[in-house]
């Protein structure tokens, strides 16, 4: 356990209870005092064997569950800005997980990067290695959004050097600006409905993505994205489908962050 730089405050507390007499009002008085411990690899150093038996006892299940392999992985890809093989992955595992959900057609998939939390490895894919992957339970969305929406969307997203978005989607990078965004190879038309597939943390404002609230519909899917990634996994799977990079080249930056 690494050291932490943190303090618990542990505050102990006294209660005095003063009863007058039968006829009076008894009132109660707190006494609060308190000192700072703090919690730094000391606390490794002597197990608490009831605890160790709790945990011992759960994470044998646990973990026979989460070895599970279903699918396997061409090879390393990881999480990143502007783009990387495992965020075109993501957005496009999700444009058509979302379609298969409300099952009506979508123009792109964006999800925040930040949620992608660790690479994939190469070789046989593992249900514990998708939830190291996906830890937040966050849900399927479809939005609809006006196009002059989309085209702040994909500012912001400009700004923040990128972010993952499906193979409809491609921009250039420069000054924090989406340079000539086009959405399924088209230009962006302002006064155009779009449908777009997401995730609820998005499609509620998240990592400033805040034209999502000017959501002309909004569809809430009870499908977690995580499990959304293990279904397409697993399909693919049966289907003798090696899970591989995607074409790139969707945002292309000069920030040069």
């Amino acid at each position: 356990m690494k050291k932490l730089n943190t303090y618990c405050s542990i505050g102990c507390l006294s209660v005095v209870l003063s009863i007058l007499s039968s006829c009076s009002t008894s009132r109660q008085e707190f006494d609060i005092s308190y000192k700072l411990i703090p919690v730094d690899a000391r606390w490794d150093k002597t197990p608490e064997p009831l605890m160790e038996q709790i945990v011992d006892k759960y994470k044998t299940s646990v973990d026979s569950i989460m070895s599970i392999v279903i699918g396997k992985s061409s090879q390393y890809m990881a999480p990143g800005r502007p783009e990387t093989s495992l965020t075109n992955l993501s957005a496009d595992i999700i444009k058509t997980e979302v379609q298969r959900d409300f099952g009506q057609p979508v123009d792109f998939a964006i999800i925040n990067t930040g949620g992608i939390r660790n690479p994939l490895m190469q070789g046989d894919i593992t249900l514990g290695e998708i939830y190291s992957i996906f830890p937040f339970d966050n849900t399927l969305c479809l939005i609809k959004l006006k196009g002059s929406d989309v085209r702040e969307l994909l500012n912001i997203v400009a700004s923040r050097n990128g972010e993952a978005v499906s193979k409809d989607v491609h921009m250039t990078i420069a000054d924090e600006k989406a340079i000539e965004p086009t959405i399924n190879g088209r230009p962006i038309d302002n006064d155009r409905i779009y449908s777009i597939a997401t995730i609820d943390y998005v499609a509620n404002g998240g990592d400033h993505m805040t034209p999502f609230l000017n959501a002309i519909e909004r569809k809430n899917s009870n499908t977690f994205m995580r499990d959304a990634v293990i279904n397409f996994i697993e399909r693919e799977n049966r289907e003798g489908h090696t899970i591989a990079p995607p074409k790139g080249g969707r945002i292309i930056s000069s920030n040069n962050k």
